[in-house]
């Protein structure tokens, strides 16, 4: 890691040396010529590793193992959490903003969405008597006002 570090501050120079990991020679310390691999001779598929790789792997990847009981502590929590979130937590001022109607915050929205539902029934031929009584209550209102 050094040289290599040492090559890459050098520049140009690194592409002259070699800096492979030394690996000492088997040969040296084995007794026959048949002891020696060879990295240019073929391998065996039928004996090496690779015959035992499932392709499926290596497009899904490695299967995660759960733990038999996984499943059971998820279920328990989110009922807990369920059971807190929606029966024993007292409402806040969140909650009662959030049961205001959208119309109720912001001025005059409902009359400008009857109106498009108006026109939009209009051209379309539908039912407009609803929507004309709930524009003229709004009108009345404006007019109290």
């Amino acid at each position: 890691m050094i040289k290599l570090k040492q090559c890459l501050s050098l520049g140009s120079n690194c592409l002259k040396h070699s800096y492979r990991r030394r690996v000492p020679q088997t040969r040296a310390f084995s007794s026959q010529k048949g002891d020696i691999d060879c990295d240019d001779a073929p391998i065996k598929y039928s004996t090496s590793k690779a015959k035992d790789w499932k392709a499926k792997v290596s497009r899904a990847g490695v299967e995660d193992s759960r733990l038999w009981y996984e499943p059971y502590v998820i279920l328990a929590s989110l009922a807990v959490f369920l059971l807190y979130f929606c029966v024993i937590r007292e409402e806040n001022d969140v909650d009662k903003e959030l049961d205001r109607s959208l119309y109720s915050r912001i001025e005059g929205l409902e009359e400008v969405q009857l109106r498009m539902t108006l026109k939009y029934n209009i051209d379309n031929g539908l039912a407009t008597k609803d929507i004309v009584k709930r524009l003229n209550e709004i009108e009345k209102e404006k007019a109290r006002i």
